[in-house]
């Protein structure tokens, strides 16, 4: 409004004289607000614009180191009705993102985040969906689970530095770089060595990984309310809807174009989507201090809990499509069936993600609708091997990841402070990686020592018996008096 520079902490005038701006009204009204006023002024006139008073001079305009500072001591008022109104409106600009990003901004940054991670989600899928074809050339079904989970392996260790990146670059130039890592990783897959491959994985993985906290963290700083239910669902939504298309896709490509080609597809793509980021807007560089972005033990431990929650749940549906077009084969379909056969989970998640969406507004419902997943998802991963009606079944699975996909990527918000988000969702990714990266594997040892993918799904639905609890803890803990509620001043401290 009156171009200053972003300010979001009094460290950020280290030599204002703090004691002066704490006057109290205790002083006489006038002589209070002249202080404040004539402080503020000195270090930001060059900044700002000076406004008209009631006599006709001009007087400085209220910075918004003014604005917290009263926010904080609510004793400390402006000068007139004006200054009143001013006050109002800036401090509901500052806590507001909505306010800060016009509505068609923010929806289409909503959109370029949308495709990028949808080509993410392909790149993921590319091993399961090219799956039989690799079995061919003479990889087990242990080396594909590694495949699968090498994707995720550097999630863990880069989890939180990227957290502590987005903190300190931006959400922007930290897209930038993460799209640039998954297009090099794309790049050194189009060798055909196993080496190479396992490489490729990791360098695209470690994009991936830090690309979605990253656009998580954007997504919270500019919805709120109920489009903050639909913004998630939407980001959620992109996962499955990659995975889909690369299901769909990607054996068409390599039945006619060998695996090279079908590499050379992602190759094409991450670059695409690396280009389309530049779009996004310009940031300024946060300038809190890194002290200020580490939540409190007891939120950390919430989120890390519903890191590993979201993470197990996220990594049974991921077996599943990596797994099922094996299993289908097994039972005598053709690569392209197989594959279609599973992807219409993703069609239905893609379908329910909007209700999810809406039902992912509330904590209090979104526990018991977690919970419920978990609990049908089991039911359902167990029932794969042992029944004929895949496709029903899949499609019910891909029901109940869709109505709970943003639920899940809604828990770390129910705990985080505004000001401890981008660090927050590190600590969440790293447990939620942890989750994503020990499933397969260990999937992929037992289908191997059985002899057949059945047994895969039979190991997604203990894994989901087991989170059952660990959402119980998680509730327990935003439930508390230091709960979300407080989670501000813990995470300030």
């Amino acid at each position: 409004m009156f171009g200053w520079p972003r300010c979001h902490s009094a460290t950020a005038l280290p030599d204002a004289p703090k004691k002066i701006l704490k006057i109290r009204t205790s002083t006489p009204f006038r002589d209070c607000v002249s202080a404040v006023h004539g402080v503020v002024f000195k270090f930001c006139e060059s900044a700002g614009r000076a406004r008209p008073s009631k006599g006709g001079a001009m007087a400085p305009p209220l910075h918004p180191l003014f604005f917290e500072l009263q926010a904080q001591d609510p004793l400390i008022k402006p000068t007139s009705r004006l200054a009143s109104r001013e006050l109002r409106r800036n401090t509901g600009r500052m806590q507001s993102s909505d306010a800060e990003a016009p509505v068609e901004s923010k929806w289409r940054i909503l959109a370029l985040l949308f495709t990028a991670r949808c080509v993410m989600g392909m790149q993921f899928e590319s091993v399961g969906a090219l799956g039989p074809l690799l079995r061919a050339e003479g990889l087990d079904y242990a080396r594909l689970g590694i495949l699968v989970g090498a994707y995720l392996a550097p999630s863990v260790l880069v989890a939180l530095p990227g957290g502590i990146m987005v903190q300190r670059l931006g959400e922007r130039t930290t897209l930038l770089l993460c799209a640039a890592l998954m297009f090099a990783g794309a790049v050194v897959d189009l060798s055909s060595d196993w080496n190479a491959r396992l490489l490729a994985r990791i360098i695209a993985g470690t994009g991936g990984v830090v690309f979605t906290i990253a656009g998580t963290k954007m997504i919270a700083d500019l919805f709120t309310g109920r489009q903050f239910g639909l913004a998630m669902a939407a980001l959620a939504g992109s996962w499955p809807c990659g995975i889909a298309l690369a299901l769909i896709a990607l054996p068409p490509i390599a039945d006619k174009f060998g695996l090279m080609g079908a590499s050379m597809a992602l190759v094409i793509l991450t670059l695409m989507a690396l280009i389309l980021l530049f779009a996004l807007p310009k940031q300024a560089r946060p300038s809190a201090p890194l002290s200020a972005a580490f939540p409190g033990a007891t939120v950390t431990a919430a989120v890390a809990i519903a890191g590993l929650v979201g993470g197990t749940a996220n990594a049974t549906f991921a077996n599943a499509f990596a797994f099922g077009p094996l299993l289908l084969t097994e039972r005598g379909y053709t690569a392209e069936i197989a594959a279609s056969h599973v992807s219409v989970a993703l069609w239905v998640t893609i379908a329910a993600i909007p209700v999810g969406g809406a039902l992912a507004i509330r904590r209090g419902s979104g526990i018991w609708i977690a919970a419920a997943s978990l609990l049908l998802a089991a039911v359902g991963m167990a029932a794969v091997p042992v029944s004929d009606h895949d496709v029903l079944i899949f499609a019910a699975l891909g029901l109940v990841a869709g109505l709970s996909g943003a639920t899940f990527a809604s828990l770390p918000t129910w705990a985080l402070p505004a000001q401890a988000r981008a660090v927050g969702m590190g600590i969440f990714f790293s447990a939620f990686y942890a989750g994503m990266l020990a499933l397969p594997p260990i999937a992929g040892v037992f289908a191997h020592r059985a002899g057949g993918a059945g047994v895969a799904f039979d190991v997604a639905a203990v894994a989901l018996l087991i989170a059952m609890p660990l959402l119980g803890a998680f509730a327990a803990l935003v439930s508390t008096p230091r709960s979300a509620s407080a989670a501000v001043e813990e995470g300030a401290a």
